[in-house]
């Protein structure tokens, strides 16, 4: 073992130097499918207004605990969630959770672009609209300013009756971050939003999530270890369901606690 890392049993969790500003708590979660569990009692609080990478191998339980986090299984057949996630003063899984409040708190962008078959303008306006949040006469100036924040508007401005589908997928990614900002939400839940996407644009988004963090709680879901050292201030690492450690991205990448995520980090696992 390196000098300097500390010797620890396997299967201990350690969390570390993490900020206490908590805006998403999720206490003993599991996931399971029948009897199977996905995730197997996990426990996190995610920082307010940073941005939380969490990585792990292929089937760690890292989309399942994001889909957990929005109530995202609950239509899922086979599948039930146990424990329990506080976003804010929203108890997520009481029986009395309003889950139209949690859809425009909490927002969400897939790995592959998901733009509604309506107009541009009405990919970015359906929602606000719904929630009575477009002043009057003032979509197309918000449609223009989010559009604008997400670096979309000069290359739509004149065809925002158009179809989304004529956008490249990174244009058609962007024009669905607009969309979930169009809600203000308090959290953005992110499930590798840029692996389909070349370097380029990757890089425009992981600088919009770097300003976004500024007013938004932000969980990334990402297997590009270099992606979550370029732009989280902390990672959660989890394997075959299971939380092994949550630290904060210096910790973990250049002294992690647990040799797992030490041989994560290195290539040897994953």
């Amino acid at each position: 073992m390196s000098a300097g890392y500390l010797s620890v049993p396997a299967g201990a969790v350690h969390q570390q130097e993490l900020s206490t500003d908590t805006a998403i708590r999720v206490n003993d979660l599991s996931v399971l499918v029948g009897q199977k569990a996905l995730v197997d009692n996990v426990s996190l609080t995610f920082p307010h207004k940073r941005i939380t990478a969490i990585v792990g191998p292929t089937g760690s339980g890292k989309t399942t605990v994001l889909r957990a986090i929005n109530r995202m299984h609950d239509h899922t057949p086979g599948f039930s969630v146990k424990g329990d996630v506080t976003i804010g003063d929203i108890d997520v899984y009481s029986p009395d959770a309003n889950l139209r409040v949690l859809r425009r708190r909490v927002g969400m962008l897939f790995q592959r672009a998901n733009p509604f078959p309506q107009s541009i303008q009405d990919n970015i306006l359906i929602a606000p609209k719904a929630h009575g949040m477009v002043p009057k006469n003032g979509s197309r100036d918000l449609c223009e300013s989010l559009l604008q924040e997400v670096g979309l508007w000069n290359a739509v401005k004149d065809r925002l009756g158009g179809s989304p589908f004529m956008l490249s997928g990174g244009q058609q990614q962007l024009l669905c971050l607009a969309r979930m900002l169009a809600l203000q939400p308090d959290v953005a839940l992110l499930d590798e939003p840029t692996s389909a996407l070349d370097p380029g644009t990757t890089e425009h988004i992981e600088s919009l999530l770097k300003g976004l963090r500024e007013k938004v709680t932000i969980l990334i879901v990402t297997h590009n270890l270099a992606q979550a050292l370029r732009i989280s201030d902390e990672v959660v690492f989890l394997m075959a369901g299971k939380l092994v450690e949550h630290a904060t991205a210096n910790k973990f990448f250049h002294d992690a606690a647990d040799e797992r995520s030490r041989e994560y980090v290195s290539g040897r696992i994953g």
